[in-house]
């Protein structure tokens, strides 16, 4: 994900007509270091990045509430911070925005007022401000940044192995050279382990020097402070009464998908996911709340394969995933070294399927579709190359024929199939069918 966002921040830093640019993505996806540490070093000609942090400093937010001219603005947080902006060559990082809804409204009066400096903003729960009033609707620009692809996490953790998968060519249908099969298995193992929060990435990869169950153990503990700051954030961003109900969907993710242990993941189930309640319309509100703050993924289900999709799908009937596979092991408390041991045969398919939930979605950051028709289902549809595509996922490399998925290859005659699995690449010309490595999704 980073590759992607340094290329659009670089598109952003080089437009004439650029306006102020929020940072969408969850807490800790490492949205201040992406700011203070790379887009630093993109800034020509070279300027500095000045940060202005909401909640660090309750200064900043006296400042937005008392002026509303960029100019003066600008002159009290030179004065607050004792430091000179250069409006040509300087960035102005308003983190934590949500926190100062004056500072939001001001975004538009930056853009039109001091339109050269360069501001960037992040906020983890912009989505769900309760004055959405007052935001610069047309004023302001929008990148996302997400965890660590497995693709990501693979360059940061083994140099060679990573030029290798870089230089696979999936449209070759050439198979993986078995030794690099083996070791891309064996990291992708360590991945489903970990996900790709970039705390937990950094610190595992900082212990591995003491050894692998060390750095395991060590990641699984900033996975639990993950965890309990989401939970933390409930009832600071949503209310006491409200933090309550987000916590029980939240918490029925992991439990719902748990219970179908190695089969596919079914619809999301309402009954008693909040206490003595039945319907769909009660979760809706803490459901929403976590898909704006990106914590979780929400895969609509079609009844039809045929564009546009999103008309074959009903509000209610959808599945959900965590957005990291990570932060899901660990709310399933399975013990990580256990984990990282097992063959990916013995991987439950939810695991397998939450994973690549998670690594389509950081593609484009839209709507993710299944599709179940009859007795049929398949875990994902995705638009490619102007069609759709389906894609069947198997944990296992001892699965039984493919029934669903042959049947939506019968039905629809797509010009493309892959089945994810665990298996070397592979292409069956008769039914169009590319069986792909699991650790390739990024490829697609």
């Amino acid at each position: 994900m980073l590759k992607r966002s340094t290329k659009q921040i670089q598109a952003w830093l080089d437009a004439k007509n650029r306006k102020p640019l929020i940072l969408q993505g969850q807490r800790q996806v490492g949205k201040t270091y992406f700011i203070t540490k790379i887009v630093q070093n993109l800034i020509k000609p070279k300027g500095k990045v000045v940060v202005v942090d909401f909640i660090a400093d309750k200064m900043f937010k006296q400042i937005f509430q008392t002026e509303t001219a960029p100019s003066q603005i600008i002159k009290k947080l030179e004065i607050h911070l004792n430091v000179k902006i250069n409006l040509e060559n300087d960035l102005l990082f308003l983190d934590e925005i949500q926190e100062s809804s004056e500072a939001i409204q001001s975004l538009k009066y930056f853009y039109e007022q001091l339109p050269l400096l360069k501001i960037v903003c992040a906020g983890s729960f912009l989505g769900i401000m309760h004055n959405e009033s007052s935001f610069p609707v047309g004023k302001v620009e929008f990148e996302n940044l997400g965890p660590l692809s497995f693709e990501e996490f693979l360059e940061n953790s083994h140099k060679e192995i990573f030029e290798f998968y870089s230089n696979i060519d999936i449209n070759k249908n050439d198979p993986i050279e078995l030794y690099f099969h083996q070791r891309l298995l064996e990291y992708f193992s360590i991945y489903l382990c970990l996900g790709g929060m970039p705390e937990v990435v950094e610190n595992y990869l900082s212990y591995l020097r003491e050894g692998q169950n060390e750095a395991l153990n060590q990641a699984r503990k900033i996975q639990k402070q993950i965890i309990l700051g989401y939970q933390s954030d409930f009832a600071k961003y949503a209310g006491v009464n409200n933090a309550s109900h987000i916590l029980h969907v939240y918490d029925a993710i992991p439990s719902q998908l748990n219970k179908e242990q190695d089969e596919n993941v079914n619809k999301f189930t309402f009954s008693n996911v909040i206490p003595k309640s039945k319907g769909f319309n009660k979760i809706q509100g803490p459901l929403t709340w976590l898909e704006k703050s990106r914590l979780v993924i929400k895969t609509f289900i079609c009844n039809k394969a045929d564009i546009p999709l999103k008309a074959y799908t009903k509000e209610n009937h959808f599945k959900l995933y965590y957005s990291d596979v990570g932060l899901l092991q660990c709310a399933l408390e399975i013990p990580i070294s256990k984990s990282v041991s097992m063959k990916m045969g013995e991987y439950k398919g939810y695991i397998a399927e939450n994973f690549v939930a998670t690594q389509i979605y950081l593609k484009n950051f839209s709507n993710l579709y299944a599709w179940s028709e009859g007795e049929s289902e398949i875990e994902f549809l995705i638009y490619y190359k102007d069609e759709i595509l389906p894609i069947e996922v198997k944990s296992s490399a001892n699965f039984s024929r493919a029934k669903s998925l042959d049947s939506f290859i019968k039905r629809y005659s797509p010009n493309l199939a892959i089945k994810l699995a665990p298996l070397n690449l592979s292409y069956d010309t008769k039914k169009k069918l590319l069986t792909l490595p699991i650790y390739l999704i990024n490829k697609l």
